[in-house]
């Protein structure tokens, strides 16, 4: 069964519309990751920090340390929202190598954005004290 701590869980919200508002990204919805199996004691599903899907306006995190199921630091969720938010500001590009086209969801564009997003998160008061 899951360890969850509602506390835990109310405050990365609160954090994750906070974050949503200093970056200027309004309308997404934050799920947590339910990375246990039911029924199998100890088993896991994956070990992602997190995810998103472009089309829709929700990013899922994981808000748990994988083994123990503890919750994660403040500073590595808020580190996990930027990375996600910004899959949003900077979509997977593609670029042709020869004759193959490849895709690239973290090309340096993106990796340029996320450090933007972590700079303005820096300068907030709120949101500074996770990310020293």
């Amino acid at each position: 069964m899951d360890i969850i701590d509602p506390r835990h869980e109310a405050y990365v919200e609160h954090l994750f519309q906070r974050t949503c508002r200093v970056l200027d990204m309004h309308g997404f919805e934050l799920r947590p990751l339910r990375r246990r199996v039911r029924g199998k004691k100890g088993s896991l599903r994956s070990y992602n920090q997190g995810y998103t899907r472009l089309g829709e306006r929700a990013v899922t995190i994981d808000l748990y340390t994988p083994q123990t199921m503890k919750p994660r630091k403040m500073g590595a969720i808020i580190r996990v929202i930027c990375h996600e938010l910004a899959h949003h500001q900077s979509p997977p590009g593609y670029f042709w190598k020869g004759w193959k086209r490849i895709h690239s969801a973290h090309h340096p564009r993106f990796w340029r954005q996320y450090n933007k997003n972590v700079v303005k998160l820096s300068a907030d008061e709120v949101l500074a004290e996770f990310l020293r």
